[in-house]
């Protein structure tokens, strides 16, 4: 398990009760799908793979082409 020092979510420094799950107050609702993003990098997911299918991002919009 690695310590951060910034929220990985809006980068935010973080206090040192925060680092251990990587993600500052306002985020930590998000920690289930962190692990499930974690989780799937390390069966060899690529990064924007992963956070779409652990819901952290948004596929792209067909209409901004």
């Amino acid at each position: 398990m690695t310590l951060r020092c910034e929220c990985r979510e809006c980068k935010a420094r973080l206090q040192q009760s925060e680092q251990a799950l990587g993600l500052c107050a306002d985020h930590h609702l998000l920690a289930a799908d962190y692990h499930l993003y974690d989780a799937l990098r390390e069966q060899g997911y690529m990064p924007f793979q992963a956070k779409l299918m652990a819901g952290l991002a948004d596929p792209p919009d067909p209409d901004d082409d």
